[in-house]
Order: C-alpha cells, then sequence, then structure tokens
C-alpha cells in the first residue's frame, strides 16, 4: 500500500555516497569553524551549530541519492560517519584559528587533522582558560565548556542524521527503470473536514473525496497534495499528503503546523491522472481568480 525503500545498494553508489558527503562536509567544516568564532550571541551560535549539521545531513543524504542508495540502515551508517569526521574536521580548523586570533602560534590545520593526539591537547588547553561566555564577559570554561561541546556535537549528529534520512526519503525509487521518480503534480486544496476518513477513503483507492475538495489558500488551513511519478515508465506513482494548519496569536503573528496524512501511497496510473487533473483544474481556477477580480474592480 505505501513506498518503502527496497534496501538495494552498490558498492559504487556507496563509494559515490562517501565522496559527495565528504566534499561538501570540507567545504562545510571550513565555514562553520571559522564563521562560529564571529557570532558572539549564544543563540545565533546555536543555529549556526544546527544548520551545520543539517547542512552535513543534506550532503550526505544527496549522496545517497546519487549513489542510488535505497537502504535506510545503510543511509544511517553512510550519514553516522561522515557526520562525526565532519565534526573532527571543523574541530582541527576551529582551533589553529582560535590560536591565530590570540597572536599565540600558527598551525596548519592538515597537519593538525592527522595527529589526533595533539589535537586533543589544544582542545584540553583552550578549555583550560576559556572561550566566550554565554550571558556575561567572563569566558566560559571547565565542565560548563565540556558540556556547550558535547551538547555541540549531539547537535551536528543529531541533525545530520535527522537531515540525511529526510533527503533519502524524499522521493520513491522506481525499481523496474532503476531511477528516483519526479514530482509528477502539486497542488493546494481546502482542508477536509475529517482527515482520518480522508486517509481511510484514499487507502481504499477512493478519490472522490479528494475531487470533491475545492482550491485551497497557503493563507489559511489547507491540503498540500504530492505526486511522484517515474518519468521513464509512468507506470510508478505515490501520493503525499500533508494537512497545513495556521494558527494566529493576539499579536497577529502565524504558527503552522504539517501533519504527514499519507506519505508515498502507491497509486495506480488512473489514479495518478486523477491527481494531474484535479492539479490543472485547480491551477486553472487559481489564475482565473485574479482576473474576475481586476474585471470587477474595473466595473467600480
Amino acid at each position: 500500500m505505501y513506498y518503502k525503500h527496497s534496501g538495494r545498494f552498490t558498492l559504487g553508489g556507496l563509494i559515490v555516497a562517501m565522496v559527495t558527503g565528504c566534499g561538501g562536509s570540507l567545504i562545510l567544516a571550513s565555514v562553520y569553524a571559522h564563521g562560529i568564532i564571529l557570532i558572539p550571541e549564544a543563540r545565533l551560535a546555536v543555529l549556526a551549530t544546527i544548520a551545520f549539521g543539517a547542512l552535513i545531513g543534506v550532503a550526505s543524504g544527496y549522496g545517497l541519492v546519487w549513489g542510488r542508495v535505497r537502504n535506510d540502515s545503510v543511509g544511517l551508517a553512510v550519514t553516522g560517519t561522515i557526520s562525526p569526521l565532519a565534526l573532527y574536521l571543523s574541530w582541527a580548523m576551529w582551533v589553529p584559528a582560535i590560536l591565530d586570533s590570540q597572536h599565540v602560534r600558527h598551525i596548519d590545520w592538515t597537519t593538525l587533522a592527522q595527529r589526533p593526539g595533539a589535537l586533543w591537547d589544544l582542545v584540553c588547553m583552550i578549555n583550560r582558560y576559556g572561550t566566550w561566555g554565554l550571558s556575561s564577559g567572563e569566558a566560559t570554561k571547565g565542565l560548563a565548556l565540556w558540556a556547550i561541546w558535547f551538547l555541540e556535537a549531539a547537535l551536528v549528529i543529531g541533525m545530520a542524521l535527522f537531515a540525511g534520512i529526510g533527503v533519502l526519503n524524499h522521493r520513491p525509487f522506481c525499481e523496474a527503470c532503476g531511477r528516483w521518480c519526479k514530482r509528477g503534480a502539486n497542488l493546494i486544496l481546502a482542508p477536509p473536514q475529517d482527515v482520518a476518513q480522508l486517509k481511510l477513503q484514499l487507502e481504499a483507492t477512493d478519490f472522490r473525496p479528494l475531487e470533491n475538495l475545492g482550491p485551497g489558500n497557503k493563507c489559511t488551513d489547507h491540503l498540500l497534495v504530492a505526486l511522484d511519478s517515474c518519468e521513464q515508465c509512468r507506470e510508478f506513482h505515490t501520493m503525499s499528503l500533508t494537512h497545513v494548519t495556521i494558527r494566529r496569536s493576539k499579536m497577529g503573528k502565524p504558527t503552522v503546523s504539517n501533519k504527514m496524512i499519507v506519505q508515498h501511497l502507491l497509486v495506480g496510473p488512473g489514479q495518478a491522472d486523477v491527481v494531474r487533473l484535479l492539479s490543472e483544474k485547480m491551477a486553472r481556477a487559481t489564475n482565473a481568480t485574479p482576473k474576475v477580480n481586476a474585471a470587477a474592480a474595473g466595473k467600480r
């Protein structure tokens, strides 16, 4: 009923994934190591760390996609190998940058990366004297700084794993044609009255409730419908639905919540055509609305 990766992969695909992930992570490690020094505010530093981990995951995920790896366990293993390596390289680049900023000594990061023991000694020395403070001008050091560094490592690796698997599972793979599917249709519909009932009807291959929903609006609650199709055989299709709810505070600030109702539900060619026709219908309705509004405005 629902698409799942076949679990297949090749040695060549793993090499492509590792090379792509490591190459992207090397660049990201350099940017992060030198950029984090320039961020004095703790919250911005946390955001930078989260972004660093997520981008490592994206690089690893696209490497897995390009290598045609269809195995979540292998994907986790690859990303779980690349992310600590990227973190290690960022430390090897960060330590010389810190020492240079304090005019202590200049050390080539490539040399330091090849000597883990020396890198550890320098990290311990920096911890003894401290770096930036969280709230006051006093430098953070000792156990507090070790805790921050531990959280940093957990954030980087955790976000990398999350993002990497997210990229790998973003699109289904057509095993018959040996290629990833592409987006065949994308439309916005009005939200259903009963989300659970709609899911059951779609799983029972009843698409009439979906066709009865009117066009949606991005500014209010709506239903996102995505169709992924194999462009070669045109026989393999999956559909995903996301229920988007928007709530506004008293100040008018919107809070958007996305709930996946259906993810990669296998559908036949006839049902895929229904979704495509519905997408075209909603597109025509959306394009016609501004013209009607403009004509009405001209009569006033």
